[in-house]
């Protein structure tokens, strides 16, 4: 056995791993922010409407423009009710009539500097905050708000009509203002609301589906509140179960074809045995000679029949669902390694077959379970024995790449042996060993050359 050895270097360092951390936003917090947002959006729009409409009031109902043009309206009425019921200095305290008429307006009537009329009682207070008529003179009255007003006895006088809306339009925009800010809260807060529901609502649908046995169907998960963390919970139990149903599924099939290749293969050695028997029971060999040959071969399809129920029970031993995770223990991995495919090369070059090793350092531990290892191995090893073609080198290769052992059997397969064995029950073996470690397993065969690699985890 040739043994060749190849230096390196241990590892100086690990690769730093960054955990993500899921933020989490609470379903709570998002009402609350939404809520503040809302009232925040409503008392914008508030004194936006109450600052638009107080402009708009400004420059048309409570503008002077718009109070002169009212005014000089509300007059012609006024001359018309003067001609009408024949208003003169005697009985022009009649012009209550008219004024009660209009809220709107106020009107002060001077013949010369002597106040005749006023529509409303005005008063002041004196210097001693006692209340006191308030005295009228025409030249305390706006210029604007002058008219001269025919009296039915000829008389002219000059009248002073003011015309103002009152705060019935003020109070008119606050309701609007107010209003609109209900609005534009309860649309902001509910269309934050109707979003969740309708994801709720979306969420019902999906389980819906799913609970009609349609696993393959994914989730939707949106943002990371309580729902969002609630459908990625049911999401993650839906692939949970799926992977159970297609891992079960599996394991029906690699049964059935399993009895059913056994089965098959079980028929061969069972009719030879048959056969040999009733030859035997029925004396039917010509010497003691031939009598040795049936039972040798007799003998023969025993052992094959043994072997196959041998491989049978492994095989239902390592699939059984029964099968707990094997109890591990940290072992060298370059003593473990060398020790195992030492024995095995030196087994296999006594039986005449050419061997080359590459064991290059692996500087680590590997967690194992020694039963189930060896036992893998043993498969590898009995399938070199049955289909390695001894007059071509097998290669045995293990190494470290990062965190992992790979170990490479590499051989060429026998002309004598044209297919590896139907039932693979050895190969599933070492797959189903391997991955209870950790590792992975795989095996090819390409141009006449089978291929076995099989990874461990390695620290």
């Amino acid at each position: 056995m040739t043994r060749k050895t190849i230096k390196s270097s241990k590892p100086s360092g690990g690769r730093a791993i960054g955990l993500g951390k899921r933020i989490s936003k609470s379903l709570s917090a998002q009402l609350l922010c939404g809520a503040l947002g809302s009232l925040l959006a409503a008392i914008t729009a508030f004194f936006l409407v109450l600052a638009l409409g107080n402009s708009l009031l400004d420059h048309t109902i409570y503008g002077e423009p718009f109070a002169k043009r009212m005014a000089d309206k509300e007059f012609s009425k006024l001359q018309e009710f003067v001609d009408t019921e024949k208003i003169t200095e005697d009985n022009i305290q009649y012009l209550n009539v008219w004024s009660n008429r209009n809220h709107f307006l106020s009107l002060i009537i001077y013949k010369g500097e002597k106040c005749l009329y006023t529509s409303s009682v005005w008063y002041q207070l004196d210097d001693d905050s006692e209340v006191q008529p308030l005295t009228f003179d025409p030249s305390y009255e706006s210029p604007e708000a002058e008219y001269h007003l025919t009296l039915s006895s000829g008389n002219t006088v000059q009248a002073f009509l003011y015309y103002y809306a009152g705060d019935s339009f003020y109070t008119v925009l606050t309701i609007l203002s107010a209003a609109a800010a209900f609005i534009i809260f309860s649309g902001c807060f509910i269309t934050l609301v109707h979003h969740k529901l309708a994801y709720i609502k979306k969420m019902k649908q999906e389980l819906d589906i799913l609970s009609g046995g349609a696993l393959e169907y994914q989730v939707t998960v949106q943002g990371e509140d309580e729902l969002g963390q609630l459908a990625y919970g049911i999401d993650q139990m839906r692939r949970s179960i799926l992977a159970h149903q297609q891992a079960e599924e599996r394991a029906r099939s690699a049964s059935s074809q399993l009895v059913t290749a056994m089965s098959h293969d079980l028929r061969t050695p069972l009719t030879s045995l048959l056969a040999y028997l009733e030859l035997l029971d029925r004396k039917k060999y010509e010497n003691e000679e031939q009598l040795h040959l049936f039972v040798k071969k007799s003998l023969e399809q025993t052992l094959r029949i043994k072997t196959m129920a041998d491989q049978m029970f492994e095989y239902f031993l390592v699939y059984s669902a029964e099968w707990e995770q094997p109890d591990t223990e940290p072992q060298d991995a370059d003593t473990l390694l060398e020790q195992f495919w030492g024995e095995y090369a030196f087994s296999l070059q006594s039986k005449g077959f050419s061997v080359e090793t590459e064991f290059h350092p692996l500087h680590g531990s590997i967690a194992v379970n020694l039963e189930l290892l060896r036992r893998a191995f043993d498969n590898i090893y009995s399938n070199l024995l049955k289909y390695a073609d001894p007059a071509k080198p097998i290669r045995i290769i293990f190494q470290r790449k990062e965190s992992q052992l790979v170990l490479r059997i590499c051989n060429t397969v026998s002309p004598q042996h044209n297919s590896r064995e139907s039932t693979n029950i050895g190969l599933n073996t070492c797959r189903r060993i391997l991955e209870y470690h950790g590792g992975s397993f795989e095996a090819k065969e390409q141009n006449g050359i089978f291929e076995v690699r099989l990874t461990l985890p390695i620290g």
